[in-house]
């Protein structure tokens, strides 16, 4: 507790009594303050017992998140320094920066800060109870006058305290946000992830390493939109996480919601490529290569899955394979003149897209038998039907070799 020898003078006249044979002159406002505070901090103790048992009574210290010694050791320090301020009095530098420590120590320990900010209010009720109880009746009227004085010394406090809060929470979530992004960028960069990896990935993103995940990837110039997607899911309440993997970014979001539409609409808006719904973490890395690989092969003002990426997809794979099944379809068209080849294309592309001649005649501006004389020219020199499923889906990926 405080020295009693660095308390000041507790004794004397406190309100300009006339009692004893040399009264002197009435005490001034500020010195009857000065009397009246000396006496509550000559019996601090008191202040510190009751703080305790009444902040206890908030769940986070009722809980034990602060530990005895440290409530009582940081009541103590808060009682010194905001008595002193209170007082008028000048406050030494060891007392100078307890707010701003107590607030990051609260921040380590995890003390939400709606209830740290209720447990320091408490500091106004409890000096204010003890001052009202120690003021004799000639003090009452210098306690209610410093009322305000008061409740603005506590309030400065406060803020000191959450100040002090807040930018250790901010390093605390940027020192876990390092570590997650340097777990996840582990776990998305290994073909087999180990048992152990994917346990610190959950843990580090608070997921359970068996949930669905929704994982998709956008190049440079969409990331910002894949982030602000990625905080708009946060502010529903799910897991989102966009690790950046070089040219693109990777969003990771705990998913309940199924594929296709429910995808879609939290997407909407962003260039996008939507990897196949991942069951179980240790699954993300391989949808996230096919995430990426969409996101490369897409385009779009929207998020493109995977079925609707199939094409381009799949002749991107061919590899050293792509030429010969170029070639091997759709060598038969060298005999047309250009312009009669690019007729033919862009009618075999409008049939497989809508399997319509009607719907193709409408779009080209000419007559539905016109669309049936291309599209027969095209199986004459090709000898591939695009009215036939198979042949249509090797014409197509053909096709998508070209590009």
């Amino acid at each position: 507790m405080h020295n009693p020898r660095d308390i000041g003078p507790t004794s004397g006249p406190t309100s300009g009594s006339t009692s004893g044979p040399n009264p002197g002159p009435p005490l001034s406002d500020d010195a009857r303050w000065a009397v009246l505070v000396g006496r509550l901090r000559a019996d601090s103790g008191g202040l510190v017992d009751e703080f305790v048992q009444r902040v206890r009574r908030i769940a986070p210290y009722g809980r034990g998140l602060v530990p005895p010694d440290r409530l009582v050791a940081d009541a103590d320090l808060t009682f010194d320094h905001l008595l002193r301020r209170i007082a008028g009095q000048d406050v030494p530098e060891r007392l100078a920066h307890v707010g701003e420590a107590i607030g990051r120590d609260r921040a380590r320990r995890g003390v939400p800060l709606n209830e740290l900010l209720s447990a320091v209010r408490l500091d106004f009720r409890v000096l204010w109870s003890a001052l009202r109880d120690r003021a004799t009746p000639e003090e009452r009227d210098v306690l209610v006058s410093r009322v305000e004085h008061m409740w603005a010394v506590v309030e400065d406090y406060t803020l000191q305290i959450q100040a002090g809060y807040q930018e250790e929470a901010a390093f605390l979530a940027r020192e876990r946000h390092g570590e997650r992004t340097a777990l996840v960028g582990e776990l998305l960069g290994s073909e087999d992830p180990d048992p152990d990896q994917v346990e610190r990935v959950a843990l580090a993103l608070a997921v359970d390493v068996d949930a669905d995940f929704l994982v998709a990837a956008a190049g440079a110039t969409s990331g910002a939109a894949l982030r602000r997607a990625a905080e708009a899911l946060a502010a529903g309440g799910r897991v989102a996480h966009v690790q950046s993997t070089g040219p693109h970014s990777v969003l990771i979001a705990a998913w309940q919601g199924g594929t296709g539409p429910p995808v879609r609409a939290v997407l909407d808006g962003v260039p996008c490529g939507v990897g196949p719904l991942a069951h179980g973490l240790a699954n993300v890395p391989r949808c996230a290569r096919l995430a990426t690989e969409v996101a490369s092969v897409g385009s779009g003002p929207g998020p493109v899955e995977l079925g609707d990426a199939w094409l381009p997809l799949a002749a991107g794979r061919l590899s050293d394979t792509a030429a010969e099944l170029v070639d091997s379809v759709l060598s038969g068209l060298a005999a047309a003149p250009p312009g009669e080849r690019d007729r033919l294309l862009e009618t075999v592309r409008a049939y497989a897209e809508s399997g319509s001649v009607k719907e193709v005649a409408e779009r080209s501006f000419c007559h539905r038998n016109t669309v049936l004389n291309r599209l027969r020219r095209f199986t004459a020199l090709t000898g591939r039907d695009v009215t036939r499923p198979a042949d249509a889906a090797v014409v197509l990926l053909a096709l998508a070799a070209v590009r």
